[in-house]
């Protein structure tokens, strides 16, 4: 033990206090989640929360990507998370929607400088998400993240289709019909078994 300490009083001196500044994005209730990614690429990273983005790294400058409507601030939110990704692989960010348990996902492409202060076009990319837990991870190693969700019942994941990402993606279930149908929580994706897979 007598080792240890003068070791650990060591590290102590080294360590350094990680400071955060909060920034208030709004006071509206628009979305359970928020997301982070940078969509007008210029290296840093913007933030999404519900119908909006905001330019970082201040955060001051806000684009609409579809109208806004304030949610309920008693009950939940028809937006419950946000992913930012290059769904058609032209080189800028897209924001991938999930809504209110048991409604469709949609990916808001982006349109470029040029239409950053108009809607963006949106797309119904899967018709049923379910579990107030969805995942938008690599699940299966390929080259783009998969959406793991409940649909109907099942457990399973939405793939996309690298020809066609902004058309219907395809659900692999992989459960029997054992999940709630709309709602549920505690949904997780991880390696389980150490084998290098999720």
């Amino acid at each position: 033990m007598a080792r240890l300490v003068p070791a650990q009083e060591s590290n102590e001196n080294k360590r350094e206090l990680i400071r955060f500044d909060r920034i208030q994005l709004t006071d509206v209730y628009y979305s359970e989640g928020a997301h982070a990614g940078d969509l007008n690429g210029d290296g840093q990273a913007d933030a999404v929360y519900g119908p909006y983005w905001f330019e970082g790294p201040a955060f001051q400058q806000r684009h609409e990507l579809y109208p806004a409507k304030p949610q309920d601030v008693n009950g939940y939110a028809d937006n419950f998370f946000s992913w930012v990704y290059d769904f058609n692989k032209d080189g800028r960010n897209d924001i991938f929607v999930v809504g209110f348990p048991g409604t469709p996902a949609y990916v808001y492409e982006n349109p470029g400088a040029a239409g950053w202060d108009k809607p963006w076009p949106k797309h119904e990319v899967f018709d049923w998400v379910s579990n107030e837990s969805p995942h938008f991870t690599n699940l299966v190693g390929d080259d783009t993240p998969e959406l793991v969700c409940t649909r109907d019942g099942f457990f399973g994941y939405a793939t996309v289709d690298p020809d066609a990402p902004l058309a219907a993606w395809k659900f692999h279930t992989i459960s029997d019909r054992i999940a709630a149908e709309r709602f549920g929580h505690g949904l997780g994706v991880g390696d389980v078994n150490g084998d290098g897979r999720l």
